[in-house]
């Protein structure tokens, strides 16, 4: 007989189950309670995909077990599977407290139901405690005595370790002295770990009454500790065991490069997030979901390179506003504040921000100016998030409402908004306008007769650097007998630098604007140079009623290439390394586009360099970086170029305006030896000297490589990558 089953021991059960569970409720509904005052976030659409991915995302670990990441994949899909699967003898726990009658094992006192639970349920929970065993005793050792650099260490995980470690010792022992005190229960031998351990309770001549005690003393143990776990979670950085399902369920499912518009400004006294009701529920919700794992952090170009921001503290800056408000309504007296690392307070982030004359941090004093502006965009700390919290639109909110609220921002980037205010693009000092490319070329005017349109975007057409690149895309696109044309001087900015510089306002005025003009015009099919341009043309542009299909030139270069109306004829002997554009790659998927033009070239060979594709580093230039300074630490683009140039490589290829800028700008610091320098190239230059050979007048990837038709010097000092082979 149980504890539970006779008085005093069934009122103890019922109230303790009644009184902790209504707690851990209780705490939980505090929270939602303030999610709801978030802004709406419409995350209930694609219901078959968000339901069915639960299945690899959740059940499988795929986000959690990744190669790099090996170790704490199996510690945490031993400890995580494990407690799925025991809450079926948890469930039965609870239930036999009650009566035995409705346990799962009595199984309403059906035979068939009862043996069914003995063969099925009774020996995988024992494999399955000592597997949760094996894992916490895995995570044990990690935080012990391995420590990786991205983790946060605090009593917390400890804490967690013991309940959930405790709560596997607990069911053993309570099975083991039940069996014990009450011997000869059919399939008790199923259960082989309780049972050896009844065993051992036996031969050591333990007597009944003490069999009994013992009973009784790990029986509460085991119900107290699954019932002071569950109170404890929701103010436990482990809060992701309750938040998990939901985050992975309403995770985006739209590209990552996409943010959502502002609407109805006039409605609004203000812009951006900086209250926790400026915040959507699903941005509230990401940070009591952030397990604090800091890949996020290792993967960050921002944080790898020195500067300020770290997205796993901006994700628990976050939660510290938001637990202000949790307060108000709370007793504060909760483990919360006591958990925290040395240096950092209950008011504060540990960097100095110092609450409000209310005596509340707001976001923007949580987070810090610095880090906020430090961001890329590269959206790195998203793709490694094992549970899809999603930093980048959070980061941009914040900027919106120092931009349009507050008119706070780096001076490059208050003079590059005026610049496209004024002018309708963001260079400044450029001599160029926006057909000056076109010079020699017979560049067809878009007129709405043509399949295409050819958009050449501000970089393309106002940049010193960028405008052969344009040239060649023209070239190929009329050696292939391609129907296109171009704006030519009524092109416009697409808006994308003032979106992720955070005037919203800016971007919605230029993105209606454009995409009247292109309705106008007749324009169903778009081909760009910019990824940048892909992403905001492909991506945003159809929330302001503008559905264009959006080409990238690589995957437009590619499928000429594989038609036959493009063929490489002249020989490029060299050793290539691509740099991965964040907003083409990372954001939009396009890995395969650029690498097939690379093993297409003639004498071409392709060597990686060490992150890429998902994991490539950003060059810097995102999120408007382009004309933003870097607040400190090394250069960003230096860092990239440096692991370019450790491949040995002599031409660094990419498909971005923006990421040729910044090897440019990065090769001269690492190789000061001009001599010995790489070249950066787009591939649509280089795919351009082995199809059509030396442009009239010449070219930078001509000209650097002294390369005509047949005459190409020889790849020196790279293992090339053999054509068609994967990264």
């Amino acid at each position: 007989m149980l504890p539970s089953h006779e008085l005093p021991g069934n009122y103890i059960y019922w109230i303790s189950l009644a009184a902790l569970i209504g707690f851990a409720i209780y705490s939980i509904s505090v929270k939602v309670s303030i999610f709801a005052r978030g802004r709406p976030d419409w995350r209930f659409d694609h219901l078959v995909e968000r339901v069915t991915s639960l299945v690899p995302y959740l059940l499988g670990n795929t986000r959690v077990a990744r190669k790099q990441y090996w170790y704490s994949g199996v510690l945490h899909s031993l400890i995580y599977w494990g407690f799925i699967v025991l809450q079926i003898r948890t469930l039965n726990f609870l239930l036999k407290g009650f009566s035995e009658d409705i346990s799962l094992e009595h199984g309403a006192g059906i035979g068939i139901l009862q043996d069914g639970y003995d063969v099925l349920i009774r020996a995988p929970m024992d494999v399955f405690n000592i597997l949760v065993l094996v894992g916490c005793g895995m995570a044990a050792w990690q935080r012990r005595f391995w420590k990786p650099a991205r983790m946060t260490f605090n009593m917390d995980a400890w804490f967690i370790l013991f309940f959930i470690a405790f709560l596997m010792v607990t069911d053993v022992f309570t099975n083991s002295f039940e069996i014990a005190s009450d011997p000869g229960r059919n399939g008790e031998k199923f259960s082989f770990l309780a049972y050896g351990l009844s065993e051992v309770w036996n031969n050591i001549g333990m007597s009944q009454g003490v069999k009994e005690g013992m009973l009784t003393f790990w029986w509460y143990a085991h119900l107290y500790d699954f019932l002071l776990f569950l109170d404890y979670l929701p103010y436990s950085k482990h809060s992701h065991v309750l938040t998990v399902v939901f985050n992975v369920a309403y995770r985006r499912i739209e590209p990552t490069g996409k943010l959502q518009p502002i609407k109805d400004f006039e409605a609004l006294e203000r812009f951006g997030a900086n209250q926790i009701e400026d915040l959507t529920w699903k941005q509230m919700l990401d940070a009591y979901t952030c397990t604090e794992c800091g890949r996020c952090e290792v993967n960050c170009p921002a944080f790898l390179t020195g500067k300020e921001l770290s997205p796993k503290k901006i994700m628990h800056d976050l939660r510290v506003v938001v637990e202000q408000e949790v307060r108000k309504i709370q007793s504060p007296l909760f483990v919360w504040d006591a958990l925290k690392p040395p240096g950092e307070s209950a008011n504060g982030n540990g960097n100095g921000h110092a609450p409000s004359a209310d005596g509340n941090l707001t976001l923007i004093e949580a987070v810090g100016f610095n880090p906020i502006w430090d961001c890329v965009t590269c959206g790195a700390c998203m793709y490694q998030c094992p549970v899809f919290i999603e930093h980048v639109p959070y980061l941009q909110d914040m900027r919106r409402f120092l931009t349009m609220n507050e008119a706070n921002m780096p001076e490059t980037a208050a003079a590059t908004l005026m610049q496209i205010e004024q002018r309708g693009h963001p260079w400044r000092g450029t001599q160029f306008t926006r057909s000056s490319w076109m010079e020699g070329l017979d560049v067809p005017t878009f007129d709405g007769t043509q399949k295409y349109l050819y958009w050449v975007g501000c970089s393309g057409a106002m940049v010193d650097r960028n405008i052969p690149i344009t040239r060649a895309v023209a070239r190929l696109l009329t050696e292939a007998g391609v129907s296109f044309g171009c704006l030519g001087e009524e092109e416009q900015c697409t808006g994308d630098p003032a979106r992720r510089l955070g005037n919203e306002y800016l971007f919605q005025e230029q993105a209606k604007s454009l995409i009247e003009v292109l309705k106008a015009k007749g324009v169903e099919r778009i081909i760009t140079n910019c990824p940048h341009c892909f992403n905001t043309m492909q991506n945003e542009y159809p929330d302001f009623d503008g559905t264009f299909e959006v080409i990238h030139h690589t995957t437009f270069l590619n499928k000429l290439l594989g038609d036959g109306a493009l063929v490489p004829k002249n020989d490029l002997p060299l050793a290539i390394t691509y740099h991965d554009s964040c907003y083409l790659g990372r954001h939009n998927g396009n890995y395969d586009s650029p690498r097939d033009i690379i093993d297409r070239l003639p004498g071409g060979s392709r060597v990686e360099m060490p992150r890429s594709r998902e994991l490539s580093f950003c060059c810097g230039a995102g999120g408007s970086h382009m004309w933003v300074e870097e607040s400190k630490g090394k250069r960003i683009n230096v860092a990239r170029t440096e692991e370019a140039q450790e491949t040995g490589a002599q031409i660094v290829a990419t498909a971005c305006p923006f990421c040729i800028q910044m090897f440019e700008d990065g090769i001269p610091t690492v190789q000061p030896d001009e001599e010995k320098r790489m070249k950066t190239f787009d591939v649509a230059e280089l795919l351009e000297l082995t199809v059509i050979g030396r442009p009239a007048g010449g070219s930078p990837a001509a000209d650097a490589m002294g390369v005509g038709p047949g005459d190409a010097p020889p790849a020196q000092g790279a293992e090339p990558v053999e054509a068609g082979a994967e990264s």
